[in-house]
């Protein structure tokens, strides 16, 4: 499956509007603002149609389905195809390791609605979670989703380096900054590693890749805004910024613009690793260099792509939406 769906959900007092464009997608949000709402209005359609007062649209066709408690999730996620399947945080295997790595093999979106959004075993984005917000058009409201996170360009400087990869991403931030760079050894230490950084240094800048980050980020960005010592740099991939050198960006169409249409969700669990893939086959084809996330090629040192890295790098700022 992919692609980028656009759903509107008209009920006689409400409006929700939905843009899906991920394999993951979580939206986020305290009590009152709408997200049991929306599951409702969407179980009820699917259940009566035309005769529950609900009008859906869509630009383009896909089927939905409402995941209960009820359900018989190993059956429905083996079996789907094509489909968005929505999922309530109350739904108890949503928090099984189990679950979460079927989604990872099901030919389906997921849409979770959970005001924690922390499903560490689910690699989703930090751009891929947002919150509902709500505005009033005479007696109608209309609900559209925000992203909870934004990308803005952070002062170019540091006293110390963190960075998520511990392997080609970790070498290119080596060559790239003057100050000392030290790997997390993963996501799940990240903020471990950044609370001990916090501790012995005024200016950190922790770098990790956006397009698997989702399910950490808040209390590192809190630990972050605490302390005011670290900024957060949070790029798709380091894969992500190659594709984007002078070397291999004239080989792309729209790939990085609109993956939505080139990643296919069943194949990749995410951005990144259809980054990944699709770095290894223009290095092969192009570059005549084989590429393992493991250890950098020697051409990526060069500082033409140390420079161009360093460029990408500044403008991926992790900022609330304000």
């Amino acid at each position: 499956m992919k692609g980028k769906f656009d759903l509107n959900i008209v009920s006689r007092k409400a409006v929700y509007h939905l843009e899906i464009e991920r394999k993951i997608t979580v939206i986020k949000g305290n009590s009152g603002t709408g997200k049991s709402s929306l599951l409702r209005l969407i179980a009820d359609y699917l259940e009566l149609g035309k005769d529950s007062g609900i009008k859906l649209s869509q630009d383009k066709p896909v089927r939905m389905l409402v995941l209960r408690n009820s359900s018989d999730w190993v059956e429905i996620l083996n079996d789907i195809h094509d489909a968005i399947v929505f999922i309530d945080e109350d739904v108890r295997c949503l928090y099984d390791d189990a679950f979460q790595r079927a989604i990872w093999k099901a030919d389906c979106y997921a849409v979770i609605v959970s005001r924690s959004g922390m499903f560490q075993a689910l690699p989703y984005a930090i751009a891929s979670i947002y919150e509902l917000r709500t505005t009033r058009q005479g007696k109608t409201t209309i609900t559209s989703m925000y992203e909870l996170y934004q990308a803005g360009r952070a002062e170019k400087h540091a006293d110390y380096v963190l960075t998520e990869d511990s392997h080609s991403g970790w070498e290119m931030a080596q060559l790239a900054f003057p100050c000392p760079v030290e790997p997390t050894n993963g996501n799940s230490n990240v903020l471990k590693e950044l609370k001990h950084a916090a501790s012995e240094h005024q200016d950190i800048c922790l770098i990790v890749d956006g397009a698997a980050f989702g399910g950490f980020i808040e209390p590192v960005l809190q630990l972050a805004e605490m302390t005011g010592r670290a900024k957060i740099l949070a790029p798709e991939s380091f894969e992500y910024i190659l594709l984007q050198s002078d070397s291999l960006s004239k080989y792309l169409t729209n790939e990085l613009v609109a993956t939505y249409d080139y990643c296919d969700c069943q194949e990749y669990i995410s951005w990144e690793k259809y980054y990944e893939a699709l770095l290894v086959r223009l290095a092969a084809e192009h570059l005549r260099i084989s590429y393992q996330k493991s250890k950098l090629p020697e051409l990526f040192k060069n500082p033409q792509y140390v420079a161009a890295y360093l460029d990408v790098i500044w403008n991926h700022l992790v900022k609330r939406t304000s």
